[in-house]
């Protein structure tokens, strides 16, 4: 499941690009592209422009083409790679197919000759012209301990369905929202509005920890507690119970003894 972290080495990889001009655009899927219905023939006005600069909001991607400041928003869903030249930055996604099938591409440019491809096997991903980033909340990686007792204040809902929620924190998802939850000793079932104001503290710096930790090491896969996410397993910070279920919609690990 690519995460900003993930998104952020898709980034690094399209950069490298930069200078290039599109050569052709093809979008082999509709339903790929956003908002739903949008006329295809709206992309060929790229055809001709030169890619200016990548940059990246939580775990959408942006391309920014031309002088007339067209933008490209890529996202990535659940099983989205960025490839070039048949070469992505990521061999394979945790909880994804290990197949690499060109039939999954959605979305093909060709900028200065080098092949972009969206590779998506479950087409949950996206590509949008000049996409609202005004959707998308706080980016994660950067997240302050003001903003997110902002984001906290009176919401009633978990704090890991608050983490997951791109509209409040952009670019977490399933992986580092637990890993940070464990690292900061917090029950992800706990209502949002419940957390003290040290636990905020605590967990908005967390969260930076976290990204620019796992960042280093490659992947949101890559965290501590990512091998105890199965039945059986005991913490390495205390020792105690890993706990599996449900929460805000999405499987979930914690430690039933430090995390309270």
């Amino acid at each position: 499941m690519p995460e900003l972290i993930e998104v952020e080495q898709y980034r690094e990889a399209l950069d490298v690009l930069c200078g290039g001009t599109v050569r052709s655009l093809d979008i082999a899927d509709s339903a790929f592209a956003r908002p739903r219905g949008v006329p295809l023939g709206v992309f060929d006005a790229l055809v001709g422009q030169a890619l200016t600069a990548t940059s990246r909001h939580g775990k959408l991607l942006l391309a920014h083409f031309g002088t007339d400041g067209y933008v490209v928003g890529m996202r990535f869903g659940m099983t989205g790679r960025l490839l070039i030249d048949g070469t992505s930055p990521i061999e394979a996604l945790e909880y994804a197919s290990r197949r690499n099938d060109p039939a999954w591409d959605r979305a093909i440019i060709d900028i200065g000759g080098r092949v972009v491809a969206i590779r998506d096997q479950r087409r949950l991903g996206s590509i949008e012209l000049d996409p609202d980033t005004r959707q998308l909340g706080v980016e994660a990686s950067a997240i302050t301990a003001d903003a997110l007792h902002r984001v906290c204040s009176r919401r009633t809902k978990a704090i890991k369905a608050v983490l997951l929620d791109q509209r409040l924190i952009a670019g977490l998802g399933n992986l580092l929202a637990d890993e940070t939850l464990w690292q900061a000793g917090i029950d992800p079932r706990r209502p949002a509005g419940a957390l003290s104001e040290v636990e905020i503290d605590t967990l908005a710096s967390t969260t930076v920890a976290t990204v620019q930790t796992l960042s280093a090491r490659g992947g949101s896969h890559t965290g501590d507690s990512f091998e105890l996410r199965l039945d059986g397993a005991r913490c390495v910070l205390c020792s105690g119970s890993m706990t599996h279920d449900t929460v805000g919609g999405r499987s979930t690990w914690w430690c039933a003894t430090h995390q309270s």
